[in-house]
């Protein structure tokens, strides 16, 4: 049996003075009831109001992976309303997106297979104890900020589990209060960064990823201007948010298989690289009206070129994360 609603005078939300006709406030449009929120419908309200599943979102789920670019140009024409707002779907996109990826990382970090992983520390040269995927440490200098003997002590006192020394304990011992502030601040997250295991590491950087992306939107829309002049930059970058919100619903599904199968996401990666490939090439002939040839050839050029920019801002990231961990 249904549960009867008690309605209230006045909107519990707001104060709006209510009558027993209303079933929602005209003012804020809470619900008229003073019953007790379920959790299905604590549920149904978070998926109306973050993932906005109406009329708009039904109208745009066959178009954006049917149509690929019709979305876009639909928005360049005018018609707003009729569909999601781009920004909307890419962040509830890209919230998913980064969920799964986040846990895919973390079963690799295990396995130390992250974005930065973990050398077996050798105190008998002047290795560091980590290494990136992008850069061998053995080639660099470290006498600067940090000595070979130095080197050394930070890491038999940072891996040192039962003394359990402190950072502050670790850089008396190198006397790093004497050397020069980026010396000193450099040394001192050398020490925090032994000091902690990869998978922690890992899942901090990862946690800054979502930023970086989000930054790279409108870098990527600038290479849609400069690859087509004509169109206004706003509609490279609803452009641009749509394509990103496709590549991230691709990715998510590889992520997902690599939990259930890690061997065969490994040898479906180029599957879903070609599927995000030609949906790119498809949305470039739709959005910009251009020949499959021409829009094939525009997808690699610009694909070449913000790949480099994302493997830089990538590095640039982690070493950023690293100096702020």
């Amino acid at each position: 049996m249904k549960k009867q609603k008690r309605k209230t005078e006045n909107c519990l939300n707001c104060g709006f003075p209510l009558k027993s006709t209303f079933e929602y406030c005209p003012q804020c449009g809470q619900e008229n009831t003073d019953n007790q929120i379920s959790f299905g419908k604590l549920i149904k309200d978070f998926l109306a109001n973050y993932f906005s599943l109406d009329s708009r979102f039904g109208r745009s789920i066959r178009p954006f992976f049917l149509k690929p670019g019709t979305l876009t140009r639909e928005f360049m024409e005018g018609k707003r309303v009729k569909y999601a707002n781009p920004i909307r779907l890419y962040l509830v996109v890209s919230l998913i997106h980064f969920f799964f990826f986040s846990i895919n990382m973390d079963g690799k970090s295990d396995k130390n297979q992250g974005i930065i992983k973990q050398s077996t520390p050798d105190f008998t040269d002047n290795t560091p104890t980590i290494v990136t995927e992008t850069e061998d440490l053995d080639s660099l200098d470290t006498s600067w900020p940090i000595s070979g003997s130095e080197w050394k002590i930070i890491n038999r006192m940072a891996r040192d589990k039962a003394a359990d020394y402190s950072i502050e304990q670790i850089e008396d011992s190198i006397h790093n209060e004497q050397k020069p502030f980026a010396a000193a601040y450099i040394n001192r997250q050398i020490i925090k960064l032994t000091k902690s295991d990869m998978p922690t590491i890992n899942r901090y950087i990862v946690k800054n990823i979502p930023i970086l992306m989000f930054f790279l939107l409108p870098v990527y829309a600038l290479l849609l201007k400069v690859f087509f002049r004509k169109g206004l930059y706003i509609n490279h970058i609803i452009h641009s948010l749509h394509l990103h919100s496709f590549a991230f619903i691709a990715l998510t599904f590889l992520w997902i298989l690599g939990l259930i199968s890690p061997s065969w996401a490994d040898t479906m990666d180029i599957v879903f690289l070609l599927a995000i490939m030609g949906y790119l090439a498809v949305s470039f002939k739709n959005t910009y009206q251009l020949g499959y040839m021409t829009a094939i050839y525009k997808v690699f050029l610009s694909g070449f070129l913000y790949t480099i920019i994302m493997g830089l801002s990538l590095f640039f990231g982690v070493v950023i994360s690293l100096l702020f961990y």
